[in-house]
């Protein structure tokens, strides 16, 4: 896998409270952090996709401006699953209707 090399400033306190967490998990300090920065980003991925699939399952943004934030892939995937799911909420009145009667 390529990496690319990330330089941060940060404060005395930040590197003295990330030296007591690297001794006491005895773990290196700069793993940890990537370790601790790939978990972050992936939840703010996943939840900033939850809201894009929201907003555009509920028709506020189309499937082009998707594809033009992050690619063709995911713009499709998003689009099955509004499908799935209209199809399956039709299914369910039906059966619902066929139930009540």
């Amino acid at each position: 896998m390529e990496t690319e090399q990330l330089n941060l400033r940060v404060s005395e306190e930040l590197i003295n409270d990330l030296n007591v967490i690297s001794g006491l998990l005895k773990v290196n300090r700069s793993e940890w952090v990537k370790t601790k920065l790939a978990e972050e980003v992936n939840k703010e991925k996943n939840r900033l996709l939850m809201e894009l699939s929201t907003l555009y399952s509920k028709g506020m943004i189309k499937k082009k401006d998707i594809e033009e934030l992050i690619g063709k892939e995911i713009a499709e995937e998003m689009e099955f699953i509004k499908q799935t799911t209209l199809e399956s909420n039709k299914m369910g009145i039906k059966l619902g209707k066929k139930l009540h009667k």
